[in-house]
């Protein structure tokens, strides 16, 4: 009964292990693929001249507080600027020398029509107590915030840290080899087994 159970629990450890391993590695490749699509993507529009389709931001500044905080990515989407509305969050590129050239991401707080000019956005940083004195043109518009991945900020900037990096490499790979070294043992074990058993087992 204990030599059941102590199979029982390899075998368990084994399925336990399997699953962690293919699906770290299945969510590597996933996360791979995706990073893929966006620099092919944003390739394709600098080309065009155009802003991507869509694209990943990390914020830097709390000023959109509580609702989205520092180190936050958000996920924006190309839009037509006509589709904005009032409470919207947009990126867009700042004509403020100051912040040079940095996408910004706060909420519409009003759409203006401006003579000789046309449609302009006032924005503001949720944790800011005025608008922006900077108005929004559409033409520097990113696109519209989505959704937002909480704190995934903190992981772009670890990875792209050396340690990081390093990490990223060794982890899938010390997983594989892992996987492989479990599998050599299993297939010498079952070896001495039939060697033990006699020459005529392992025909």
């Amino acid at each position: 009964m204990e030599q059941d159970s102590v199979i029982k629990r390899k075998k368990a450890f084994k399925m336990a292990y399997k699953i962690i391993s293919y699906s770290f590695i299945v969510l590597l490749m996933l996360i791979a693929s995706f990073f893929i699509l966006y620099v092919v993507t944003t390739k394709v529009a600098e080309k065009k001249g155009e802003n991507p389709p869509f694209g990943l931001y990390t914020i830097i500044s709390p000023s959109m507080t509580p609702n989205i905080k520092v180190y936050d990515v958000v996920f924006i989407k190309k839009i037509d600027p006509k589709d904005l509305k009032v409470n919207d969050v947009i990126t867009f590129y700042s004509t403020n020398a100051y912040f040079g050239g940095t996408p910004i991401t706060h909420r519409i707080v009003e759409i203006l029509d401006v003579p000789e000019v046309g449609t302009m956005y006032r924005v503001k940083g949720d944790a800011n107590s005025l608008a922006d004195e900077e108005k929004v043109y559409p033409s520097n518009v990113l696109g519209k915030v989505m959704f937002k991945i909480p704190q995934l900020g903190k992981v772009q900037f670890f990875l792209a840290s050396k340690k990081g990096w390093l990490l990223a490499i060794l982890i899938p790979s010390i997983l594989i080899i892992g996987y492989d070294v479990c599998k050599l043992i299993r297939l010498i074990s079952l070896r001495n087994k039939l060697a033990r058993l006699g020459p005529n087992s392992l025909q």
